[in-house]
Parts: C-alpha cells; structure tokens; sequence
C-alpha cells in the first residue's frame, strides 16, 4: 500500500528536521534504560538500526533503504581516502599531546559503535533521503548537506558544558567532517559507509586520547596539536563540498534515482534532469 506523506510534500524542511529529531529521541530512550554502560550503547546502536528499517518500511515501496551502496567498491574506495588522510593525522596528533597512549576496551567498543550507527541515523541516515526525495530545485543537494551538518555541528555544542572552551570549538569545526559524512552518503546511497569511517574515528579517539572521558571531551587548554586538529576537520568540510560540486551533481542524482523509484529529478534547461527518467 502507497502512503501518503503530506509533511514530506508541502513542509520538506520540517520533514528533514522531524527526521533529525524522531531517531535522535528514539536512541536517547534507548540509552535511557537501565542497565550497564555497555549495554545502554548497545541498545542505542539497535536503536538506530531499527528506525532506519522503520523508514525504508514507511515510504515503502517508492524507498529501497540506505544500506546497499548504488556506485562500484572501487569509487567507494576513493572517497574514503580523505578519511584515512584525517584518520592517520588525527592519530599522530594524539600522539603529539600525549604520547603512545592507547587504551581499548570493550566499552570503546561499544562507544564508538554507537556514535556510528546512532550519530549517523540521526543526523544522515533518515534526513538525507528525505531531503532529497521532496527539496525542490537545482541546490537541494547543497541544502541538504549543509543543512544536517549546521545540526550535526550544533549538538556537538553540548561537549561545552562547564565552560570548556574546546568543547565550543569542537562544535564549530565538526560542521566540516559532517559536511564531509554528508557528501559520502550522497555520493554512495549507504549510511553504513559513514557509520564505518563515524565509528573507526571515534574508536580511535577513544583509545587513544586520554582527555576523553566516557566519550566526553575533558578540561583541556589549547594546544598546537588541538588547532591543527581543528583544521583539519575544517578542510574536511572544504572535501566534502568538493565531492559535491556542480560537475558532479547528475551522478548524484543518478544515485538517489535508484534508493527512489519514483524519484523526480530538478528541471535544468538543456540538461539530462528534464522530467522524470
């Protein structure tokens, strides 16, 4: 049966934000039960599996969902390469502040898993396709990038409580990898290509920075390792407009033609997108 979704139609802005805001409810209740540390994170990695199968059910049979990847392993492999660059820097500046610390567990684990799989549903995993099933116009990809990685960025303001300074720029400077996560998924059509690099990323950290605590980010001044680290994640948001740049748009389009069976693509004069394919 072909549902109706009026929300989606006539307020597609409001529909993304819903989007943002239901899974992230969602998992925050999930984490909210009582039970170990490792277990809560679980449940929120869960948590966010489910509302993913929930969507692909509810805009059934028009979606085919966000896990299977629409472009060859090959691309795929090409677009993780400024992740690994982050990746590999990242660590070495860990190693700049505080040596070859490393300190994996069960619980990182877990931890890291569940900034994967729930960061991404909420912030990517549901919005961006909506986004682009139901934003009108030429620039609804860039609107929909920028627009869930200003959110993605903002709730990282949470990390300042208590005055932390770092924390405020960590919120600013983590608009730019969100930007980058976006431009993945738009460019793959598979949230589990970012929940991968969002859990490896996080992993990382948590096991070798040891101003992190149970995912928080400690007191800590400002170091040259920070601020280049903060550049970093800067130049990935610079990445992530990159790999979605106009020339590259009509793949994109191409992409999200296939997650979209009744896809309607922007009216470009003289362009490929005229009508429906």
């Amino acid at each position: 049966m072909k549902r109706k979704h009026t929300l989606s139609e006539k307020h597609p802005l409001l529909s993304v934000l819903l989007s943002i805001a239901a899974p992230t409810l969602v998992c925050a209740l999930a984490g909210s039960i009582r039970a170990s540390d490792f277990v809560q994170y679980l449940l929120m990695s869960a948590a966010g599996v489910l509302c993913l199968l929930a969507q692909k059910w509810w805009f059934a049979p028009a979606f085919k969902g966000v896990f299977r990847a629409e472009i060859p392993l090959r691309e795929i492999g090409l677009l993780c390469v400024p992740f690994l660059i982050q990746l590999v820097l990242s660590w070495l500046l860990n190693v700049m502040d505080h040596g070859l610390f490393f300190h994996a567990t069960a619980l990182s684990a877990v931890m890291a898993l569940s900034a994967g799989f729930g960061e991404e549903v909420m912030f990517r995993g549901l919005s961006i396709p909506i986004g682009m099933r139901y934003f009108k116009g030429k620039n609804k990809i860039l609107t929909v990038a920028l627009v869930t990685s200003v959110v993605f960025g903002l709730s990282h303001l949470g990390n300042a409580r208590g005055g932390n300074a770092i924390g405020i720029v960590q919120g600013i400077v983590t608009i730019g990898t969100g930007l980058f996560y976006a431009a993945v998924f738009l460019r793959t059509g598979s949230i589990m290509v970012t929940i991968i690099m969002h859990a490896l990323y996080d992993w990382m950290y948590f096991v070798t920075n040891p101003a992190l605590q149970n995912g928080d980010m400690a007191a800590m001044g400002v170091t040259t390792a920070v601020i280049i680290s903060s550049v970093i994640d800067l130049s990935m948001g610079v990445v992530g407009f990159w790999l979605i740049r106009p020339a590259v748009r009509e793949k994109i389009e191409a992409v999200w033609q296939k997650k979209w069976l009744d896809y309607a693509l922007p009216v470009e004069t003289g362009s490929v997108y005229q009508g429906k394919h």
